[in-house]
């Protein structure tokens, strides 16, 4: 379970990300998805795994959230042309623990699906967009996704006194 989001972190992404409709499009086993249940209406929870899912949708019951919660078996960038939302939550798969031997991590090349692509077509939705990556992550390349004359922040997120992850937003999501 490396790689679910710790509590206090998904609570205040969350909280950041309070909507009406928001997308968690790698929910996994629900980490996210259920602290977003509980600062939005809806929550469309995709994964392309289906036991992964299931999980997530047993810790949405325990959690007493499900009801807000769709559950969506499926391939994310296939779903995008039916999807709506204010936001979109991306917490694609990094590829495994390797990228921490790596001083960069690229994300077009070390995640399994392109994560440019992923951000770009995800942008068809809405520009509301968080995407949160390994502390290592290129940020030169996120600054590019942004693109020309805009902008997003990068969060810095640690966990005892470590640097874990970052979560960075785009568009309205930005406390500019």
């Amino acid at each position: 379970w490396y790689s679910v989001t710790p509590e206090d972190i998904a609570h205040h992404i969350a909280e950041r990300c309070r909507c009406d409709v928001i997308i968690d499009a790698f929910c996994g086993v629900g980490g996210n998805m259920i602290h977003f249940a509980m600062t939005c209406n809806l929550v469309i929870a995709i994964d392309n795994d289906k036991t992964r899912l299931q999980c997530a949708r047993n810790n949405a019951q325990i959690y007493g959230v499900e009801d807000r919660i769709e559950f969506i078996h499926g391939d994310y960038l296939k779903l995008i042309p039916k999807l709506k939302a204010d936001v979109v939550f991306l917490s694609p798969p990094w590829g495994g623990p390797s990228y921490l031997n790596v001083e960069k991590y690229d994300i077009k090349t070390m995640m399994p699906v392109d994560g440019e692509k992923i951000f770009r077509e995800s942008k068809k939705i809405t520009n509301n967009i968080v995407y949160y990556l390994p502390r290592n992550v290129d940020m030169n390349q996120l600054g590019e996704l942004a693109g020309p004359g805009n902008t997003c922040e990068s969060q810095n997120i640690y966990v005892n006194d470590f640097l874990k992850t970052r979560a960075v937003f785009f568009g309205d999501l930005q406390n500019v």
